[in-house]
């Protein structure tokens, strides 16, 4: 339970660090839910579908396309978060190792406000995308390995590593 809320604080991070866009779209829609990789209907293998106008309003309102986030802990305990964007479909992924992944829609509820929630944008130093990431999704700091792969709206990749 904690490594999903972290994973949850995590998505925030990432997503309020890049509201700041051009097309002042605004995500109102979603409520933050906790994390939770508790098992649902959705198969682990339909991680795609069609976007719909909530999508897409979320979509266009967040300041990447892709954030790919996997922070391994010594205890073993791991958690990963996939997350991409394109113009015909999303998907959305949350995994903590030993739970079963949540995929979809229902993952991308989950993560939204907390990607609304991130403050970070390309210019900002590593470190600064390390803690707000740790923030806004709740984890602990006492990670053993922390990547995070973000390719923002504009096209520029990133990768944060410690």
């Amino acid at each position: 339970m904690k490594t999903v809320t972290s994973i949850l604080a995590i998505g925030l991070i990432v997503m309020s660090g890049c509201t700041a866009d051009n097309t002042g779209v605004e995500m109102k829609d979603y409520e933050q839910q906790q994390l939770s990789t508790s098992p649902t209907t959705d198969s682990l293998n339909d991680m795609n579908y069609e976007t719909n106008e909530k999508v897409d309003n979320a979509r266009k309102a967040l300041p990447f396309q892709q954030f790919d986030l996997e922070i391994d802990y010594v205890d073993t305990l791991s958690y990963e978060i996939q997350y991409v964007s394109n113009e015909s479909q999303t998907r959305a992924v949350i995994h903590e190792i030993g739970e079963e992944k949540i995929s979809g829609e229902k993952a991308l509820d989950q993560l939204t406000p907390h990607f609304m929630e991130l403050s970070f944008d390309e210019d900002s130093s590593e470190q600064e995308v390390i803690e707000d990431v740790l923030q806004v999704f709740g984890l602990d700091e006492t990670y053993k390995e922390f990547k995070l792969r973000v390719i923002y709206s504009n096209g520029l990749e990133v990768e944060y590593e410690d």
